[in-house]
């Protein structure tokens, strides 16, 4: 029998077993329905059934039985006693360390940057990790390419603050038509500030 057909038949199944004794149609009150409908009832699937085929036989005094909102209680004005509580603020952001003005890094403090890109369409997310004692990364240049056509790259810059033993996920809006097959890309070139002691 197709499975189609099978979940009709258990659903009036389920209903006459919870139902038992009578027809919703049987019934002179909307209340009368429910508790007399629900008894024995342990399924939700039926008894959510009996519950929609009481509403549709009493619609008025179904509206009357759902529950309203409770009233909120009265507010009572502060004593003069009682010293008013104030809520603790919210933790000020760590100040930035200062710095100095940004210079190119050097391929060694290149090398100590690491990056990670989730690329999808044109929105590249790169996550950085600044593994430079005393510099913090404040630009970075990543380049875009394609292998079987090497004269298509480009190159994108975003600015940044990552202080030293830190990482930051920084968004690059990319266009590249290329081929799946031969895409590459990398860390061009950054720049840091050295911290001010």
């Amino acid at each position: 029998m197709p499975r189609l057909t099978l979940f009709p038949i258990f659903l009036l199944a389920l209903l006459s077993a919870g139902t038992g004794r009578a027809d919703v149609s049987e019934f002179t009150s909307y209340d009368e329905c429910i508790l007399e409908s629900l008894k024995g009832v342990s399924s939700d699937v039926a008894a959510n059934a009996i519950i929609a085929s009481c509403r549709n036989k009493f619609p008025e005094a179904a509206a009357l039985a759902a529950p309203a909102a409770a009233p909120e209680p009265p507010t009572e004005p502060a004593s003069a006693a009682e010293p008013e509580r104030v809520e603790p603020a919210e933790a000020a952001p760590e100040p930035k360390p200062a710095t100095g003005p940004s210079r190119p890094l050097t391929p060694e403090e290149l090398g100590k940057l690491k990056a990670t890109l989730f690329g999808f369409t044109t929105k590249y997310t790169v996550t950085f990790e600044n593994f430079n004692e005393g510099i913090a990364i404040t630009e970075v240049t990543i380049a875009v390419w394609d292998d079987f056509d090497p004269r298509g790259l480009k190159k994108y810059t975003e600015t940044m603050h990552i202080p030293p033993s830190a990482s930051a996920k920084v968004t690059y809006e990319v266009i590249y038509m290329g081929d799946d097959q031969g895409w590459r890309w990398k860390v061009d070139s950054a720049k840091g500030a050295p911290l001010i002691n």
